[in-house]
């Protein structure tokens, strides 16, 4: 898990890069696995540099993707309205 972990951060810095995203504007960070997420902490939080002040989400379950065992999603928003 730690190897997928890193995988998926790399192509998130990635793909961040390719929008001319930085991770200190990253405002959510939601994790989707069955696995236990407790050792991979800091695998996830420590490349996400700023953006690891707002923590993370962790939604135990399998990924929305069919076949992956660990899938990430981030935003960056100015304001959040949750109703």
């Amino acid at each position: 898990m730690r190897e997928k972990a890193r995988h998926v951060m790399g192509t998130m810095q990635t793909r961040l890069q390719a929008l001319g995203g930085e991770w200190s504007r990253v405002t959510a960070i939601e994790v989707y696995t069955a696995q236990p997420l407790h050792g991979l902490l800091d695998d996830i939080l420590r490349p996400a540099g700023a953006a690891a002040i707002h923590g993370l989400r962790w939604f135990p379950s399998r990924p929305p993707i069919q076949g992956l065992e660990f899938e990430m999603d981030l935003r960056g928003v100015g304001r959040e309205l949750v109703l």
